[in-house]
């Protein structure tokens, strides 16, 4: 199984996971505090990692530009996700959101130059498709309510915004390996949140409370190590295979809408589901 595929998969699991968990914490507090809280944990990890790794920074002055010009866009495309959890529901949203793995393979494919087999670039293009196709709706939760449409409308917009996001880290990773990119956009990205809070004059801690403070900790530590393995792969293996393996994660949220919230598939989204998992099988050859 290629290395990418493995990692993409991994990366997968994490973010399903914080989908989940954010979609949770956003209805308990403001959208733009749960953000901040995820985002200021997840610096503070990786930093740590940077220091124990001695990963010094050396750009030149194009990276520098790149890295700036990231950190705006993916605080926008976090924002925007996370007041489509907030809005929408959690199985529909997540996966739209997911189809950024369309836009990164196009992308890795045209500008990377990243060959794939017959059979991967079948498989890439079947998770794809069949990620969207079983998130089409859910049930009997039709996204008829204006709040429902606003979530899906900010969802497609996050999406186009993590596609460009994702791409970039992974062009970066080439070059600067698989921890800077992702830990100096980051970096960048962090303030315009504390502004934003700022201006809000939101409390973090007052709205959260201890409970929620420390889940949402945890889940930045563990969206952050879906973005290293996802950086990783793109490292070691190929950008649009890995991307390709991540953008199965739906498949947690979706999981969780059917055990926890008892909502039903319905034929043509248990036929996407399906697609999902013999794509993976696909890329895995």
């Amino acid at each position: 199984m290629s290395s990418g595929v493995v990692l993409g998969t991994s990366a997968a699991l994490c973010w399903g996971v914080v989908d989940v968990a954010i979609a949770l914490l956003a209805r308990r507090a403001p959208f733009v505090t749960v953000a901040v809280v995820v985002q200021g944990a997840s610096v503070v990890m990786l930093v740590a990692l940077a220091v124990a790794l001695n990963d010094v920074p050396e750009l030149s002055v194009g990276q520098w530009v790149a890295v700036a010009a990231l950190g705006p866009i993916g605080t926008a495309a976090y924002l925007a996700f996370y007041r489509a959890l907030q809005l929408g529901p959690i199985a529909i949203v997540s996966p739209i959101a997911s189809a950024n793995g369309a836009v990164v393979v196009v992308l890795a494919v045209i500008l990377l130059g990243d060959a794939l087999s017959g059979t991967q670039a079948l498989g890439a293009g079947v998770v794809v498709c069949c990620v969207v196709l079983a998130a089409v709706e859910l049930g009997e939760r039709v996204p008829a309510d204006p709040v429902d449409v606003d979530g899906i409308r900010l969802a497609l917009l996050a999406t186009v915004l993590f596609g460009g996001y994702l791409f970039a880290l992974a062009a970066l990773a080439k070059p600067l390996g698989w921890l800077l990119p992702i830990l100096l956009t980051r970096v960048t990205g962090l303030p315009l949140l504390a502004a934003v809070v700022a201006r809000r004059r939101e409390r973090p801690w007052r709205l959260l409370g201890p409970g929620a403070l420390t889940t949402a900790c945890a889940v930045g530590w563990l969206e952050s190590a879906g973005f290293l393995l996802f950086n990783r792969g793109a490292e070691i293996g190929q950008a649009a295979l890995t991307s390709a393996a991540a953008a199965a994660y739906p498949l947690v949220p979706i999981a969780c809408g059917l055990l926890l919230l008892h909502e039903r598939l319905r034929a043509y989204q248990a036929v996407g589901v399906a697609g999902v998992l013999a794509g993976m099988t696909l890329l895995a050859l």
